[in-house]
């Protein structure tokens, strides 16, 4: 996990709650951008934007066996991962998570 310098965490329930910069979502955008998958991510992250908040979905299965594969809902019987984002500028946030 990657941790930014002034980041919290924090458990929620079954949740787990980080709050610092982009720089937590480093891995995804990485991920993104080596298996081509901007647009992808972009048309998502569009579609569940809601005023200051986005979310996606990460079947469990596949982050697993060390793959990625970014939904925008959950489907897997098992539960997948879901992450959301929230930001006063969600509009940077998708720009700079698949670019």
């Amino acid at each position: 996990m990657i941790v930014a310098e002034k980041s919290t965490i924090r458990k929620n329930g079954d949740c787990l709650e980080l709050d610092g910069d982009l720089s937590l979502l480093s891995k995804v955008n990485h991920i993104i951008i080596k298996n081509e998958q901007e647009e992808l991510a972009y048309n998502i992250l569009e579609r569940n934007l809601k005023e200051n908040s986005m979310k996606f979905f990460i079947n469990k299965q596949a982050a697993y066996n060390n793959n990625f594969h970014m939904i925008d809902e959950d489907m897997s019987p098992l539960g997948d991962i879901e992450v959301e984002i929230v930001s006063d500028n969600p509009e940077e946030v998708i720009r700079w998570i698949t670019s």
